[in-house]
């Protein structure tokens, strides 16, 4: 019998961390939409994650010195377990219009990753509550010989919601957001905090005690975690959001249209403010104007071998690939499921045969084989509307001059000398390339455009179009770099944009 009840402890202790780590990815993951995925908005929200962790335990501590029979500690667990599913499916509902109002009020995405964190911080408080509580249960209902085994029962529940915090916060960017989806994933969260309040009210309603036990108090756990499911059902059927198809690292937003006359389609990783490709599908052409740029200095360059940093909708590999069947190309990206949500959602055919993708992070590859060498490189990674920065530092743009002649960028950032972000850029690209750094810009020639955020170009040839970069009034020299030592083009990542 005592095998039988730990077996459920642990199996409790199991569903919590897997739910509670789970349902923070998918936080993170729907947030991105809004406020980005970048490294600092996904450290800020696990902060906030683990100070909730960290206030649920020392609560849970705090409740436990006032418990003196297992089943009231067994009762209290279940009933703070019912209470995070609750909280949970709650915050599951507020967090889409929440985080609306406040991109649209604060401009700082820190601040609004703060309040997501603290959002579903509430329920993981909860939920981490209920571990020091049924460590208290254990050490009340099996002494040992000699007195309570209090510190080897905490070991084994923090141990095992540990195992569970690391199943979810694997497994579902791995797994189940790739192939069940964004919002069954929430559902089987949610329903994995009900089975263990269910199955720690149930355990404190079987367990062998004087104590007589009150209906309304386990009722109300069992009508609790009910409650959290049908929210979340109900959350899932009445709001249909749009979560984009989802993959290990990201997810793709596609959307079909008419562009002059031709039917188009787009995908972006953060609709309503980019669009990552833009496809006409008679034509097969890309319909981004920088994505014709880049063609036609393909076409005057006459390259045999390219490769492509950020596959995006691989609209531009996919023209260039499709009208040069001589042409070898490589598209490197770091989402490996990309391949497939383009060929069956957006390009709605195979990829090119000339086109050889590679699921990696860009820099990384390419500093594993240095000896590559390509004709023509187009950097286009982004993280939203924002660059890769690790593409863009110093030693980085040193690193591709040796693995290409022609390097062209497309980044997106403003044509203004007060832009921290863009003259980052822009500083970069001019120290490494000196005078052969040109530009092209929709700000070029109409200084009236220059607070517009737009997409630009940048080469290190007279691509077409382009002037000088040292030739255009909005050039800053005095911006300082961004190295790999020193990654300035963080404190500008935020709030230039």
């Amino acid at each position: 019998m005592q095998k039988k009840v730990l077996g459920v402890c642990l199996a409790i202790a199991l569903l919590e961390g897997f739910a509670g780590l789970g349902i923070e990815i998918y936080a993170i993951r729907i947030s991105a939409t809004y406020i980005g995925a970048s490294i600092s908005i996904t450290g800020v929200i696990l902060a906030m994650v683990l100070i909730a962790i960290a206030v649920g335990y020392w609560y849970g501590g705090r409740l436990s010195q006032d418990i003196h029979t297992p089943r009231q500690a067994l009762l209290k667990a279940g009933h703070v377990l019912s209470l995070s599913a609750i909280s949970h499916a709650i915050a599951c509902i507020i967090q889409l219009p929440l985080l609306a109002a406040m991109t649209a009020s604060i401009d700082s995405p820190i601040i609004a990753a703060i309040g997501v964190g603290l959002l579903f911080g509430v329920g993981l408080a909860f939920g981490s509550t209920a571990i020091p509580l049924i460590t208290q249960f254990l050490s009340l209902k099996y002494e040992n010989a000699d007195g309570v085994d209090a510190g080897k029962n905490a070991g084994m529940m923090v141990a095992i919601t540990t195992v569970g915090s690391v199943l979810g916060s694997t497994l579902t960017p791995i797994l189940l957001l790739p192939y069940i989806g964004l919002m069954s994933s929430l559902a089987l969260f949610i329903a994995a905090l009900a089975i263990s309040a269910y199955l720690c009210t149930r355990l404190a309603v079987q367990v062998a005690s004087d104590e007589p036990l009150s209906l309304s108090t386990h009722r109300s756990n069992y009508s609790l975690a009910l409650a959290a499911v049908v929210v979340t059902l109900t959350f899932i059927f009445v709001n249909k959001v749009d979560t984009g198809y989802q993959t290990a690292t990201n997810a793709w937003f596609i959307k079909q249209t008419v562009i002059d006359k031709q039917l188009a389609v787009t995908i972006t990783d953060k609709p309503g403010q980019t669009t990552s490709s833009c496809w006409l599908y008679l034509a097969k052409k890309n319909c981004h104007w920088y994505g014709k740029i880049t063609v036609e200095a393909i076409d005057n360059i006459k390259p045999e071998t390219l490769v492509f940093l950020g596959g995006a909708g691989m609209g531009t590999p996919s023209e260039v690939a499709h009208h040069n069947p001589e042409m070898a190309l490589t598209v490197i990206d770091i989402d490996k499921g990309l391949p497939e949500i383009v060929e069956t959602h957006f390009l709605k055919a195979p990829i090119a045969p000339n086109i050889k993708f590679i699921g990696d992070d860009a820099r990384g590859y390419l500093t594993r084989h240095r000896d590559a060498s390509y004709d023509f490189m187009l950097i286009d990674a982004f993280q939203g509307r924002h660059v890769a920065g690790n593409l863009y530092t110093i030693e980085a743009l040193r690193q591709f001059q040796d693995n290409s002649s022609y390097i062209m960028a497309n980044i997106i950032g403003k044509a203004n000398a007060e832009h921290g972000y863009s003259q980052t850029l822009f500083n970069n690209w001019h120290e490494v390339f000196g005078d052969d750094a040109y530009i092209l810009t929709k700000a070029t020639s109409n200084q009236d455009n220059n607070e517009a955020i737009q997409n630009i170009m940048l080469c290190n040839f007279q691509c077409p179009g382009s002037v000088k970069l040292t030739q255009v009034a909005f050039f800053e020299q005095s911006q300082a770099l961004h190295t790999d030592d020193v990654p300035r083009l963080d404190r500008y990542y935020y709030r230039a944009m």
